[in-house]
């Protein structure tokens, strides 16, 4: 029993042995593939020198061959037109007998370096001007312009063929060619080494913002590229890169101030519940006057930090594109008096007007339109001394519908106007904590306004109040249509 155990345990390490060579191996491999991918990884700079260098290449040769074939077009055309005008100055020539034809064929022949064979009518060669041409061989020169021109003498025909050699021709584009062909390497080698230092230079901006970008990180968000000495495409990139770093930096700064307002928003209804949670642990059980004070508080708190956290969810939908939209059709008149009506019943402190209520049938979300009037109502009541109007006036165009909500209270200064639909932002931070609300509920009718794709303004002076103008586009149930939504 103890030998099996042995054997069991032997075997088992030899197992893990094994299971422990095939994983290095594995995990050498890997390494090995990763370092011949980094090998062959072929930079931006060796690709763009390959390609030119091999597009310069071929237009070389391009040029070359034009040149080398030209030029040996020329010289062959410039070889046939002597040729043509000896055949012409031969024939022109009248010859009463045989001594004079060879005699006038051997001085054309020395003088314009050519070759001239006679043949009789048997085709025979009866003479020649080369002494090693080959007569088996006379109707195969290769490199030689053939003309051929018959003369009757004394009642014989001969057949004289002239033959312009192409050696001289032939050996200039030989010369020519490698000639060029030097030169194109040369050229070739040269573009290949400057070519490449200049590509490099060209990117050396790209290995710039490949270090910028590696720099910056959440803590050190600032950091920009450099756009300076470039006026190329790197630069609308860097440009480019630029902007979106301010917008992602803008971005986050605008989350760290939402998650530190929203923060402190929620601490203070926090520290209110632990303040009488704790004065009822020690006196509330048996003084009845701090127990239903501290109930009322709790629960006031309570509802205050549900609202709170309520808005918070509503904004982190919106930011994510979740929060949806449920569009018909409904009276826009009726629902502004519905609004007018709630609000106569929550506060008799002010008075509430309809100044127009113009009959209109608007395609959009009933319950985020309600909600809007009522922020800016709620709004307007904050601010708003008692025994002051609030006025909503409802005006319909060919293509807007125009909501208008003004009050007659403290007005907002003309430097916090563009702020005010920021979130957690208070023009008069000790008025608005007083007069309750969080700071969100413009931000809120923002995106209410945004997502039914309107327009909201706001006209408001000092002690004079403050005038909400919204532009809602008519006509929405068609569009939405046409977008399948």
């Amino acid at each position: 029993m103890n030998k099996s155990s042995q054997i069991i345990g032997l075997l088992s390490q030899v197992f893990e042995l094994l299971f422990q060579i095939t994983k290095y191996l594995f995990r050498g491999l890997g390494q090995i593939l990763k370092r011949l991918r980094k090998l062959f990884r072929f930079s931006i700079t060796f690709k763009i020198t390959v390609v030119y260098s091999f597009i310069f290449l071929l237009l070389l040769t391009v040029i070359t061959a034009s040149i080398v074939g030209i030029t040996g077009y020329f010289l062959y055309q410039e070889a046939k037109s002597n040729l043509e005008k000896t055949v012409a100055s031969v024939a022109e020539t009248s010859f009463s007998s045989y001594d004079l034809l060879q005699e006038k064929l051997v001085k054309t022949a020395s003088d314009m370096e050519i070759m001239i064979n006679i043949l009789d009518e048997k085709n025979r060669l009866v003479f020649t001007s080369n002494a090693d041409f080959d007569a088996e061989n006379q109707q195969t020169m290769i490199t030689a312009i053939e003309k051929d021109l018959n003369i009757d003498i004394a009642g014989d025909t001969f057949t004289i063929k002239l033959y312009e050699p192409l050696t001289r021709e032939i050996r200039y584009i030989e010369m020519l060619f490698f000639f060029l062909l030097i030169i194109n390497l040369a050229s070739w080698v040269i573009i290949i080494i400057y070519g490449s230092k200049a590509t490099r230079k060209m990117l050396s901006p790209i290995e710039r913002m490949t270090e910028t970008v590696q720099r910056i990180s959440i803590s050190d968000l600032n950091t920009r590229l450099d756009v300076s000495g470039s006026q190329d495409e790197l630069k609308e990139l860097a440009e480019t890169f630029n902007e979106m770093l301010d917008r992602i930096e803008a971005s986050y700064q605008q989350q760290n101030q939402f998650v530190s307002d929203a923060s402190h928003e929620l601490r203070t209804p926090i520290s209110v519940l632990q303040g009488y949670a704790n004065l009822l642990d020690r006196w509330g059980k048996e003084d009845r006057a701090v127990l239903e004070e501290s109930i009322l508080a709790i629960k006031g708190e309570s509802e205050n930090m549900k609202s709170l956290v309520e808005t918070l969810l509503f904004l982190a939908r919106t930011d994510k594109n979740l929060q949806g939209l449920e569009r018909a059709e409904f009276p826009m008149d009726e629902l502004i008096r519905e609004v007018i009506k709630d609000a106569n019943i929550i506060d008799s402190q002010h008075q509430f007007e309809v100044l127009t209520n113009e009959d209109t049938l608007y395609y959009g979300d009933r319950k985020l339109i309600k909600q809007l009037i009522r922020i800016l109502i709620d709004n307007s009541i904050k601010f708003t001394p008692q025994g002051g109007s609030i006025s909503i006036n409802n005006k319909r165009t060919k293509n807007l519908v125009i909501l208008e909500i003004a009050d007659t209270g403290a007005g907002i200064a003309q430097e916090d106007i563009p702020h005010i639909f920021e979130r957690f932002y208070r023009a008069d931070k000790s008025r608005s904590k007083n007069q309750g609300g969080q700071g969100l509920g413009l931000s809120i009718a923002k995106w209410i306004v945004d997502s039914h794709h309107g327009k909201i303004e706001v006209k408001s002076k000092l002690g004079r109040g403050t005038k909400f103008i919204i532009y809602l586009p008519y006509g929405l149930k068609e569009y939405y249509k046409t977008k399948g939504l």
